[in-house]
């Protein structure tokens, strides 16, 4: 299976995010729908470095899961909105 076809029926896969906040830095983890991981990457824990990892064109979010860290009080996930400023 290559060719357009392959590529336009991938991109519309969902895809899953989770996030392991901690103070100084966040892991991120994106699967697809099959459970398969696509994409691990450890990022600041600050939302303009979340910012690119979360609204990439090439990932359909169905769900974003986050779990925060002990230290890490009053975080809030970024809103995809704010990267359409």
């Amino acid at each position: 299976m290559y060719g357009l076809k392959h590529q336009k029926e991938k991109r519309s896969m969902d895809y899953f995010a989770g996030l392991d906040v901690s103070v100084k830095e966040t892991s991120v983890c994106i699967v697809d729908d099959t459970g398969k991981i696509v994409r691990e990457v450890k990022v600041a824990s600050e939302p303009d470095a979340l910012l690119p990892v979360l609204t990439n064109p090439g990932y359909h979010f169905k769900r974003i899961g986050w779990k925060p860290g002990r230290c890490r009080s009053g975080f809030t996930a970024p809103s995809p909105k704010r990267a359409y400023r």
